[in-house]
């Protein structure tokens, strides 16, 4: 059998886990087709659930008008100005960006205009979801995980948002090295019963306590995905983290005397 890792071996591992940009959203492109259309790709995102921004813009046309117009920005082409595909200067419904900051940018400050109109209503969820998207990717961490964590207190159990947010929340704050606040925000799916991608959420609170070294605690919810989730796309990422788990004390035998000998 192979050597049980240690503690700091496991720690190395989890380093690089996090050092590895973009596990999260390349993990979600492979296994979650099913959930509008290819999760935190925000494009994805925003397109794969445009009926609702359609119900929204009803309600509230300004809102709608604002969040349409920021569509737009997602799509738009990062070009040199002097491109020949660049569009004519007075062509406002085809923005060109000369780099793909400025166009982060502009689509960050577009759908916060959409929150400041539209308050706490589904149109202004999917806008926030944006912002705190790219603020992250701009490099303001901080405000990112502050807007996915207000998210996440925002959004029912149940919604795929919800679990979005949560996640990308606890990516932040396991970056940044608060794992009791990474073990909280994947709580809020892994202990919802019915809850979108449990499993998801349940291997990476594992992870976190074996890194931890609650080595009992991570056990238990290794062994939960295998009993609950049997066919969990994590399932043997599961196994494998399990079996790298150091022993557990086998209950028959006593421990040692004072002596050195077992009683």
């Amino acid at each position: 059998m192979a050597d049980k890792l240690t503690r700091k071996e496991l720690l190395k591992k989890d380093d690089a886990f996090l050092a590895a940009a973009g596990e999260s959203a390349k993990w979600l492109t492979e296994h979650r087709t099913q959930v509008i259309a290819g999760s935190v790709a925000v494009v994805a995102v925003l397109l794969g659930i445009w009926g609702l921004v359609e119900y929204q813009g009803k309600r509230d046309h300004d809102a709608s008008a604002l969040f349409n117009r920021g569509l737009q920005l997602l799509d738009a082409a990062v070009l040199p100005p002097d491109s020949k595909d660049a569009p004519k200067p007075d062509d406002a419904d085809a923005p060109t960006f000369a780099n793909d900051t400025d166009k982060l940018k502009a689509v960050r400050d577009q759908f916060q205009k959409v929150v400041d109109q539209a308050g706490s209503s589904g149109v202004a969820t999917l806008a926030l979801f944006v912002v705190a998207d790219t603020n992250q990717k701009l490099g303001d961490k901080e405000a990112a995980e502050r807007q996915f964590v207000a998210l996440a207190d925002r959004l029912a159990p149940k919604d795929s948002l919800h679990f979005l947010a949560s996640e990308r929340a606890a990516y932040l704050q396991e970056a940044r090295g608060d794992t009791d606040g990474a073990l909280k925000s994947l709580g809020r799916v892994a202990n919802v019963q019915g809850g979108f991608y449990r499993d998801y959420a349940t291997f990476h609170q594992a992870r976190l306590y074996a890194a931890k070294g609650e080595t009992e605690r991570a056990r238990n919810l290794f062994e939960r995905i295998e009993k609950e989730f049997p066919e969990s796309s994590v399932l043997d990422k599961a196994r494998d983290r399990l079996n790298e788990l150091p022993s557990a004390p086998r209950a028959d035998v006593a421990p040692p005397s004072e002596s050195g000998s077992a009683k």
